[in-house]
């Protein structure tokens, strides 16, 4: 299994890609997240459009979904045949139509693709696209899920949006890969969690390995020298603070 970082930013940093994560695995793609401008970053890195299976939306916030209007464009012009599976909180499929349908009103209906909803509901448990999925909910200013990620023996865990809550501790336990929404350094922001709080998660949940993502961009910029000194406490696993375009192989 191979994560792609495509993006790592937060809502408004107009440095960052919105975040997003390509993972692949034996063949398939399973796109986490996909905001303003992170379709553009995950076309250019497939090259063919078809080649993306499935797409996972953590909740419904711009930076976290409207990227999928580029998408859908991107599967029409290049002929796409192959059926795409999309899979989200509740009401998944009525957001995605609003969305695609606000961006290219005739778009739906010039489609050569089957389109396949997943609704999820946190703690359950599921399989797509040759991916097992296991929900939990997140504590975010809109209603956020978390998902855990298996294929191929390996495992990813990730947060996507908002404070961690007791529920993802065991769908996150072992994973080899957490990434997780670390917006600030050490004190909690309502609906978010920092990176304190993430070490400490990924401690309690025995991760393998651990990428935090969505930083706030003044702690991103300004606070890396903390960073590094936290991460350096840590010893039982290894830490990510990943760039765009970073690649962490879990084979």
């Amino acid at each position: 299994m191979k994560c792609t970082f495509l993006g790592v930013g937060s809502a408004f940093d107009a440095k960052q890609t919105n975040v997003s994560v390509l993972v692949n695995a034996e063949g398939r793609n399973f796109l986490l997240d996909c905001g303003f401008n992170a379709g553009h970053k995950c076309i250019r890195e497939l090259q063919d459009p078809s080649l993306l299976d499935a797409v996972w939306i953590s909740h419904f916030h711009g930076d976290h979904f409207f990227g999928l209007p580029f998408i859908f464009g991107s599967c029409l012009t290049a002929g796409r045949s192959k059926e795409i599976h999309i899979c989200g909180p509740q009401g998944i499929e009525g957001k995605v139509v609003q969305i695609i349908d606000l961006a290219y009103p005739t778009m739906r209906a010039k489609l050569g693709f089957d389109v396949v909803f997943h609704e999820c509901c946190p703690g359950e448990e599921g399989s797509v696209a040759g991916f097992n999925l296991r929900t939990c909910a997140m504590d975010h200013s809109e209603s956020a899920q978390g998902l855990r990620l298996e294929c191929a023996g390996k495992t990813v865990f990730y947060s996507g949006d908002g404070s961690l809550t007791e529920d993802c501790l065991s769908v996150g336990r072992n994973v080899d890969l957490g990434i997780l929404e670390s917006y600030g350094l050490d004190e909690s922001v309502k609906g978010h969690s920092s990176v304190a709080e993430c070490i400490e998660f990924a401690h309690s949940a025995e991760m393998g390995k651990v990428a935090l993502v969505h930083l706030e961009p003044f702690v991103r910029t300004y606070c890396s020298v903390q960073i590094t000194e936290m991460f350096a406490q840590v010893d039982e696993f290894e830490m990510y603070l990943p760039k765009e375009g970073c690649c962490v192989d879990l084979c």
